[in-house]
């Protein structure tokens, strides 16, 4: 069939009796469109509040480390770029690898906008960007320095 005569029966053509669909008229007061709004506004807000909620379940993960040697340091980096927060107790490390996991981690901290904290006498506490921390401790100015 010719490329006009198949142009010709697709505009043309009948309807079949079952392929005709009725639309009843719809009339739309100000206060039904009002309500739907309303109801809409408040499925989507529902729906934000639900999703920052599962976020903030799904994200706000506390690790604990206790590294035995700077190896592991990449470990508790890795935890940090994936937004989770780390306690690290480096009381097993000698002074010197301490200050060596310490210098790492602030710089991954630096890296993802974290924060790293003292939270204790060779206990630091590492968050990524997400996780907020709301108070301070204060330490002796005696425990407060890497051994």
């Amino acid at each position: 069939m010719p490329y006009m005569d198949k142009v010709k029966k697709w505009f043309f053509e009948e309807e079949d009796e079952d392929d005709v669909f009725e639309e009843e008229p719809v009339v739309e007061t100000q206060e039904t469109s009002a309500a739907q709004k309303a109801s809409l506004f408040e499925k989507a807000k529902s729906n934000r509040a639900s999703e920052a909620i599962s976020n903030l379940n799904a994200n706000s993960n506390l690790v604990l480390f206790e590294p035995r040697s700077y190896s592991e340091t990449q470990d508790i980096a890795s935890y940090l770029k994936n937004k989770k927060a780390a306690v690290v107790n480096l009381h097993r490390l000698q002074k010197e690898q301490s200050k060596r996991v310490i210098d790492f981690l602030s710089g991954v901290i630096y890296a993802i906008e974290g924060d790293i904290q003292q939270i204790g006498p060779k206990i630091f506490l590492c968050t990524p960007k997400n996780i907020s921390v709301a108070g301070s401790i204060n330490l002796d100015d005696d425990e407060s320095e890497v051994e």
